[in-house]
């Protein structure tokens, strides 16, 4: 559903973007579903309000299955230790002007260049307060060096350029460095500074960098909802985004059985998507109510541009106190061009760009984890 002059709630200002950004981030949300919640990362410049939540789909009841509100439940001093792995592909398909078949300009073959790192999280649980928030010292190290790969053939100088643009980003970061955060009783994770993850180029707004500085901790949001596998809710969201109209968003989240999870858990999965179409001069936008007549800016058009941003997340979750057991995150972004037919046909053409992460968080105890970054 789109959000066209629609009063929406400002959410927490973050100190700017990231996947190629320091950036700020956005915190306490209230009705959060899952490890990034939508409203987080709407909240570049642009604010979100929850529609009515559609109805959710309940399972079949089941006598063996735990029915109570999952809370992360902290205790001073607590360590856990994890392998953590990183995937960032950069993908481009751009029609070729030279190539006059219809096949040829209509279907382009891809040019993709990827990165794989790896490294150790420890985690320890620094203090409680009294409502159950926890203050968490978060240490990132054992990196591995960055593993790269790459398209090859004729535009093989193409695909060169995309592995040059992500590699040395992942090799500057991938330092020791000790993060700390806040996380509340329902798990959602705030005060992360920029550094905690790689700044990676995208364009504005970086909706994958505020994405990724939340999915690489091993932390989920916990839903307000009673464990109940099998049942799934879906929630349309009202939304404005900066730079794009007629947007689209809802997100959507289901309790699963766990599987071959050690001690009784069970798995949250989430997914989210945002799309709309891009506007021609993306710092232009509406008049904001109390601009002055002088003031007022040119009402933006619809570009040629449409923009998807995707995401899903899949937590195996402890339920005795709620903490992350395993995780399987990724997140894309997409932008497709409209392009005019090429000479001697009437199919259209488009371009392609897209930019993808994927986050894989598991466990590791003793000599897993200096073992654990080389697997």
């Amino acid at each position: 559903m789109s959000c066209d002059a629609v009063p929406c709630e400002r959410a927490a200002t973050i100190s700017i973007m990231r996947f190629m950004l320091p950036f700020l981030i956005a915190a306490a949300i209230a009705g959060a579903r899952h490890a990034v919640p939508l409203q987080a990362i709407a909240a570049v410049e642009a604010a979100t309000q929850a529609a009515p939540s559609a109805q959710a789909t309940a399972p079949s009841p089941s006598p063996a299955a735990p029915v109570k509100r999952l809370v992360r439940n902290f205790h001073a001093g607590e360590e856990l230790h994890y392998r953590v792995r990183l995937t960032v592909r950069n993908e481009v398909e751009k029609p070729d002007p030279a190539q006059t078949s219809a096949a040829a300009a209509t279907t382009p073959a891809p040019n993709w260049a990827e990165v794989q790192l790896a490294w150790v999280v420890s985690e320890r649980v620094e203090s409680v307060t009294p409502e159950g928030s926890a203050r968490i010292e978060e240490q990132l190290e054992k990196f591995s060096a960055p593993a790269h790969s790459r398209s090859s053939g004729a535009k093989d100088d193409e695909a060169a350029t995309l592995a040059g643009a992500l590699g040395p980003v992942l090799t500057e970061w991938a330092r020791d460095r000790i993060l700390e955060f806040r996380v509340g009783p329902n798990g959602l994770a705030s005060e992360i500074s920029g550094d905690g993850a790689p700044t990676i180029d995208e364009s504005k707004p970086l909706l994958l960098t505020l994405w990724l500085n939340h999915a690489l901790r091993p932390q989920v949001t916990l839903p307000a909802r009673p464990v109940r596998p099998g049942e799934s809710w879906q929630e349309p969201r009202r939304i404005r985004v900066a730079g794009w109209m007629d947007v689209h968003a809802e997100e959507k989240d289901e309790w699963l059985e766990a599987v071959d999870a050690e001690g009784a858990a069970v798995r949250l999965r989430a997914a989210q998507k945002i799309s709309g179409r891009l506007l021609e001069n993306a710092s232009s936008a509406p008049p904001r109510a109390g601009e002055e007549e002088g003031e007022r800016r040119p009402f933006p058009r619809a570009s040629n541009k449409t923009e998807t941003f995707q995401a899903e997340s899949l937590s195996t979750i402890a339920l005795d106190d709620g903490r992350v057991l395993a995780a399987s995150r990724s997140a894309q972004r997409e932008i497709v061009e409209e392009l005019p037919p090429t000479q001697g046909t009437t199919l259209p053409r488009r371009s392609r760009a897209t930019l993808s992460v994927q986050v894989e968080i598991e466990p590791c105890v003793g000599t897993e984890c200096n073992e654990g970054t080389h697997r």
